[in-house]
C-alpha cells in the first residue's frame, strides 16, 4: 500500500460528500456572477474582470481550501481509522503525501471547472480582444495559490491532535496569511524605521519581499504578470530582482510543502 492508494481513498470519499459538491457549486456560481457582474451591469472590459476576480479568489479561495484540508488528518485520527490505516500497512510518510495529494485533487478538480466556465462566459460577453494564451496561467496561478493552503490545512492538522488546537490553527493560519499580513508587516516596519511613514510609500528590498512571502500578494504578482490589471504594482516598478515572479513563484511552492514537511516532522514520532 502506497500513497497512491491513501490518495485515491480519499478522493473517492470525497466524491461521495454533498458538502463538496456544494462547495464547487457556490465556486461556479460566485465566479460567474462575478463575470456577469463585469460584462451585464458594469460594461467591464476583460483585464477590469481579472481584476475583479483575482480580488474575490484571493479571499474566497484559501478559505475552501482550508476547509477541505484541516480536518483531513485528524478526523481519521481521533475517530480511530488512521491506526487501522497504519496497521495495513500505511507507513506514516504514506498517509501525510496521499492526503495531501488527495486534498489537493479534490480542491483543484472543482476550482478549475468553475473559472473555466467562468472564463468561458466571460469570453463570450467580453468586448474586446481575449487574451488566449494567458488565460491557463490565470488558472494554473489560481489553482497554486489554492494549493498552498491545501498543503498548510494538511500541515496543521498533521501537527496536533486535538480539534480545538487544529480549529484555532487554522483560523490563525488565514488570519494572518490573508487578512493581516499586510498590517503586521508595516507596523513592524515603522517601528524599525521610528515611525517614518515615509518607509511605507519606499521600501528597502528585504521589506519588499517580506511583503510578497503574504500568498495573496504573491498570487496578485503572478495575476500581474500575464494581464493588465492595478495590483502589485510596488514589486514591478521597483527594480528589485528578487521581488520579481519568479520569486512569487517560488515562495508559493514553499507555502505549498514547507507547513506539510514541518507537520509530518511532528506527525511521525506522535502518539496515535
Amino acid at each position: 500500500m502506497t500513497w497512491r492508494d491513501v490518495a485515491l481513498r480519499d478522493v473517492r470519499a470525497a466524491s461521495q460528500s454533498v458538502g463538496i459538491w456544494i462547495v464547487g457549486g457556490v465556486q461556479i456560481l460566485l465566479f460567474v456572477g462575478v463575470a456577469a457582474v463585469e460584462f451585464v451591469l458594469d460594461d467591464g472590459s476583460f483585464p477590469t474582470y481579472i481584476d475583479s476576480l483575482t480580488g474575490v479568489v484571493a479571499v474566497t479561495t484559501p478559505l475552501v481550501a482550508l476547509l477541505l484540508g484541516y480536518k483531513s488528518i485528524l478526523a481519521e485520527r481521533t475517530g480511530g481509522q488512521l491506526r487501522l490505516a497504519l496497521s495495513v500497512p500505511h507507513s506514516r510518510r504514506d498517509v501525510a503525501v496521499g492526503k495531501f495529494v488527495g486534498r489537493s485533487v479534490v480542491f483543484v478538480v472543482p476550482t478549475a471547472l468553475a473559472l473555466c466556465l467562468a472564463g468561458g462566459v466571460a469570453t463570450v460577453l467580453a468586448n474586446g480582444s481575449v487574451p488566449w494564451p494567458w488565460l491557463p496561467w490565470f488558472v494554473g496561478v489560481t489553482v497554486l495559490y489554492g494549493v498552498a493552503f491545501v498543503g498548510l490545512a494538511v500541515g496543521v492538522s498533521l501537527s496536533t491532535a486535538t480539534g480545538r488546537r487544529v480549529t484555532v490553527g487554522t483560523i490563525g493560519a488565514y488570519l494572518v496569511s490573508v487578512v493581516l499580513w499586510e498590517d503586521l508587516h508595516t507596523a513592524v516596519l515603522l517601528i524599525l524605521h521610528r515611525f517614518d511613514t515615509a518607509v511605507t510609500n519606499d521600501m528597502p528590498g528585504w521589506a519588499l519581499f517580506v511583503r510578497l512571502a503574504a500568498p495573496s500578494e504573491s498570487f496578485d504578482l503572478l495575476v500581474r504578470t500575464g494581464f493588465a490589471v492595478d495590483r502589485a504594482g510596488r514589486y514591478v516598478d521597483s527594480g528589485v530582482a528578487y521581488v520579481a515572479w519568479p520569486a512569487a513563484l517560488g515562495l508559493l511552492l514553499a507555502w505549498t510543502f514547507v507547513p506539510v514537511a514541518l507537520g509530518y516532522l511532528r506527525f511521525k514520532t506522535a502518539d496515535l
